[in-house]
């Protein structure tokens, strides 16, 4: 469980001079897929880019269990996030399977030979290892996407973080990610993702997060609450 206590954000709002998130509390079960949802600058990549320490803050703490996120070396970090951007950030020069040896040979300095072994095992699992020797312009949005979650994973973390995973996806490729996100989840992955796609959203949801002004206005999840929601804001904000 990742537990995330009072965090203010270092970088500050351009219009209101005041951090992006400020004194957020929350926690991240084991297990399970949990949403951040909100209008566009509430703050939710910034939540989800403090976690994975690629964004600084100014105060208060994100523990995993008993290790303190803020203190782990890089390969450590590496080992226990995966994130997946909103863009992918595949590198364009490589092939998919460069792409997902890569993080190996510099992280955790595999061998090449070693690296690309448990690289091919991974995109088998996305049904991604036929497209190997193809570079990311020569492929779907979809297939992007199943390449940089490939990548994400082959480092063997137990929690995936993903910014805005539907906006580059058709209805067909949205479906083939809930699936999948699905089928990671019961496998023993934690999932994080920041969306303002409702409609994946509800498909998806198990554990939602509402965000405004930085700040975390409402919680919601299914386990707890049953499948009918209070007239809440997030219950709006789902069926608007």
């Amino acid at each position: 469980m990742i537990t995330i206590k009072k965090i203010t954000s270092s970088v500050l709002n351009l219009v209101s001079g005041r951090p992006i998130l400020e004194n957020i509390s929350c926690k991240i079960l084991p297990e399970r897929i949990t949403a951040l949802i909100g209008k566009s600058g509430s703050g939710k990549t910034t939540l989800l880019r403090c976690i994975a320490q690629l964004q600084a803050i100014s105060d208060g703490s994100i523990m995993l269990q008993e290790k303190n996120l803020l203190e782990l070396l890089v390969p450590e970090r590496a080992q226990l996030l995966g994130f997946v951007f909103q863009d992918f950030n595949l590198f364009a020069h490589l092939t998919v399977l460069e792409n997902c040896m890569q993080p190996l040979i510099v992280t955790q300095k595999l061998t090449k030979q070693v690296a690309q072994k448990r690289a091919l095992e991974v995109l088998d699992q996305f049904d991604m290892s036929a497209y190997q020797a193809s570079y990311p312009s020569q492929l779907s949005g979809g297939q992007q996407q199943r390449v940089a979650i490939a990548r994400a994973l082959a480092l063997g973390p137990k929690i995936l973080l993903l910014d805005e995973p539907t906006s580059a996806l058709d209805p067909e490729n949205t479906q083939i990610l809930i699936t999948l996100l699905k089928q990671l989840c019961n496998a023993g992955i934690t999932i994080v993702l920041a969306s303002q796609d409702m409609d994946f959203v509800r498909k998806i949801q198990d554990r939602v997060y509402l965000m405004s002004d930085g700040k975390i206005s409402e919680a919601y999840d299914i386990q707890e609450d049953g499948d009918t929601y209070e007239i809440s804001e997030i219950y709006l904000f789902l069926n608007r």
